[in-house]
């Protein structure tokens, strides 16, 4: 019996890439940036601590696409 391939794009390869490049950008922002520009916001970088929290998200998504992958790539052989 042939097995059945199913074509269907796996949003977490874009998804996680994008949120990789935003959260890099804000980290670069939120490091090169002056103090005083966070005195609005009660002295947090707001940039620095989204662009890290965009980081891990974006780094979880390619993660577990990895993952997800190999696993599968195991159960063929």
């Amino acid at each position: 019996m042939e097995e059945k391939k199913f074509h269907y794009l796996d949003l977490r390869l874009p998804l996680g890439l994008l949120l990789l490049f935003y959260g890099v950008l804000l980290v670069i922002y939120g490091l090169i940036t002056e103090p005083e520009v966070y005195k609005k916001s009660l002295g947090i970088n707001i940039n620095l601590l989204w662009g890290t929290i965009l980081l891990a998200f974006g780094g979880f998504l390619i993660g577990f696409l990895i993952v997800k992958r190999l696993i599968r790539k195991w159960k063929k052989e």
